[in-house]
């Protein structure tokens, strides 16, 4: 299995905190079956900012740390990039999945403008870079606020009986514009309520995830959920 989302490199963000937490991360990771993990630390203006080179060395010395243990998990770099007023500031120089051209990005939690976010993202594709959108489960907002009947409809196509003025929400008008999804797994455990974890499985349901994640920041918290999801990503 290959973990998409990871904030297992040492003291560089909110993840873990020194070398022996990464370690203890990647058992943990490895003892769940996965063989390769993305290293996505956040990258978010004047709170974390971290670079590609930066990054991509931290990367080169936690494998060479993992090697010497005998963790046979293998590590590639990546970068989880805020979509702020900042981040066009940030495109000249980004690292995205390994050697491709996908670019994980995550959008401010509570609420954020449709309009700058989908102008970040027409910037990311024009520059040749496919955007991948981080546990798009999380944002409320994506979605348009009405009974969850008929939702996948409202979303992503319309029927004789729908209004062709119906808002299809923002989260169409993403997938229309080419971005792939990133699914947490802790939110099909529940880890971070029961809101996002009905939208976890309602986006698995229809496929909409083209890649799993273990958005993991600290061992045991992670150990639990990859326990409580197992079976079902």
């Amino acid at each position: 299995m290959i973990d998409y989302h990871c904030h297992i490199l040492p003291g560089i963000d909110d993840g873990c905190a020194d070398l022996d937490e990464s370690l203890e991360l990647a058992q943990v990771l490895t003892t769940a079956g996965f063989t390769e993990v993305y290293c996505t630390p956040h990258c978010i203006h004047g709170v974390y900012n971290n670079t590609p080179s930066a990054v991509r060395a931290a990367v080169e010395q936690l494998q060479e740390q993992l090697t010497r243990e005998g963790i046979p998990l293998r590590l590639y770099p990546g970068m989880e990039y805020y979509l702020d007023e900042y981040f066009s500031q940030k495109l000249t120089d980004v690292q995205p999945y390994g050697k491709t051209r996908q670019l994980l990005v995550e959008f401010p939690m509570q609420q954020a403008d449709p309009a700058q976010i989908k102008d970040h993202i027409f910037q990311i594709i024009r520059k040749g870079y496919t955007p991948v959108i981080a546990h798009p489960e999380r944002y409320n907002y994506l979605l348009p606020r009405q009974e969850r009947g008929g939702l996948l409809k409202r979303l992503f196509g319309k029927t004789q009986q729908q209004s062709e003025s119906s808002p299809p929400g923002l989260l169409a008008d993403l997938q229309q514009q080419g971005c792939l999804l990133q699914g947490n797994i802790g939110s099909l455990a529940g880890y971070y309520g029961r809101k996002v974890q009905e939208n976890a499985e309602l986006f698995q349901r229809e496929g909409f995830y083209r890649y799993w994640g273990s958005d993991a920041h600290h061992p045991e918290p992670t150990s639990r959920f990859l326990e409580k999801a197992k079976g079902c990503y």
